[in-house]
């Protein structure tokens, strides 16, 4: 599996980013984890906002989950 955050580089998008590589280090997720500042790839993705999880080059969120269990699910679909 191949996640990637994309954001501006704000604390919230730093932190969704945090929570997927926290996510890899416990072993709850085995993925190949990316952070992306290009605002492009949200605007090619046709993403409006930020910061977006992108699994497997698919738009999986977009904003900031409530918590790390949230999280889990989305990537879990």
């Amino acid at each position: 599996m191949k996640i990637k955050v994309i954001g501006s580089g704000c604390p919230t998008c730093t932190k969704l980013h945090q929570m997927v590589l926290k996510l890899k280090e416990e072993k709850k997720i085995d993925a190949e984890v990316e952070y992306s500042k290009d605002i492009s790839e949200l605007v090619e993705l046709g993403v409006m906002g930020s910061p977006a999880l992108i699994i497997d080059g698919k738009v999986a969120n977009v904003g900031m989950p409530e918590d790390e269990e949230k999280l889990l699910k989305i990537i879990k679909k």
